[in-house]
């Protein structure tokens, strides 16, 4: 026994100094930083953005009087941005360089966090405590709207909790809305028939499971913060707060390239501290929210086919 113990002790230290490395390395993003510096150094060839050419123009933008911005979205009809307020049950507009317009308040809603417009005035919120959507019209002169006046469903896939339905986007090619569910576990499903168009004309919603996003997104993103579908690529976005990373996603769930939120990255002067939201334009310029109230954007700084 006694020959035992030094050898059971340096055991003991060699498993306390893993265990102690591992613990720093999932600190400082390890897995997010290798799997970023390897789509770097091996681009891929697709028609896609181009995320290592992107550069960050606007900064830390801060939203005076407003906190716990959640989630943003694009509308090409108007040109503007909207995004939604989770603490304050509101949706405010914004012009592409973080200029607020209007409010709508909007009454009902419990913890709102994800957004998207889908077309004309139609938008669909995520509710993410009563894991629900709610389908919204709000038009030009619009200021209010309430839940009593949306079309609403229950996703009925998880109990009420924080780790629910965090993000939401329109697929304009395939007319359906995309919803990640943010962690334990995370994953992403497709819901079509909430809003209906001439193509998708059914009897009542269908939720189904996109697998083939589980196995890239198992390791490398701690959670999902927000999606965002690119109609000129046909490719998901998605978005990892605790990660500070946005990757590039083909439609077979193939990685495409990453977009690191940190320091020294992308011409940021600090790491974004709680990326919440994300939202591209025709343009592929990349709109980011952090809470409590700041706004980003990042543009390419040399422009690629998409």
């Amino acid at each position: 026994m006694k020959f035992l113990r030094p050898r059971m002790a340096k055991a003991g230290l060699a498993f306390s100094l893993l265990a102690g490395l591992l613990a720093t390395l999932y600190m400082i993003k390890a897995e997010a930083l290798v799997w970023h510096v390897w789509h770097q150094l091996h681009p891929t060839d697709h028609h896609g953005l181009d995320l290592a050419q992107y550069q960050v123009s606007i900064e830390a933008k801060p939203l005076s009087g407003y906190k716990n911005l959640s989630g943003i979205t694009f509308n090409r009809e108007t040109g503007t941005l909207f995004a939604v307020l989770n603490d304050m049950g509101k949706i405010i507009e914004l012009t592409t360089d973080g200029v607020p317009l209007r409010e709508i308040s909007v009454q009902g809603v419990d913890d709102l966090e994800g957004i998207t417009h889908i077309e004309r005035d139609y938008f669909a919120v995520a509710d993410e405590r009563q894991s629900q959507l709610l389908l919204l019209n709000i038009g030009p002169e619009t200021r209010e709207v309430s839940i009593n006046d949306a079309k609403l469903f229950r996703l009925g896939l998880n109990e009420r909790g924080n780790k629910n339905f965090e993000g939401v986007s329109w697929d304009s090619l395939h007319h359906r809305l995309i919803v990640v569910k943010e962690r334990d576990p995370k994953y992403v499903i497709s819901v079509t028939g909430l809003y209906q168009t001439e193509q998708t004309q059914l009897n009542g919603v269908v939720v189904e499971r996109m697998p083939q996003y589980d196995q890239a997104i198992k390791w490398v993103m701690r959670d999902l913060s927000e999606v965002s579908h690119h109609a000129q690529s046909g490719h998901l976005f998605l978005l990892s707060d605790e990660s500070k990373l946005l990757k590039q996603f083909d439609e077979s769930g193939q990685p495409m390239g990453s977009l690191a939120l940190w320091k020294g990255f992308h011409a940021l002067h600090k790491s974004i501290p709680q990326p919440e939201g994300v939202t591209l334009d025709d343009a592929g310029n990349i709109y980011v929210v952090s809470e409590p109230n700041l706004f980003y954007v990042f543009k390419p700084q040399s422009k690629r086919p998409v």
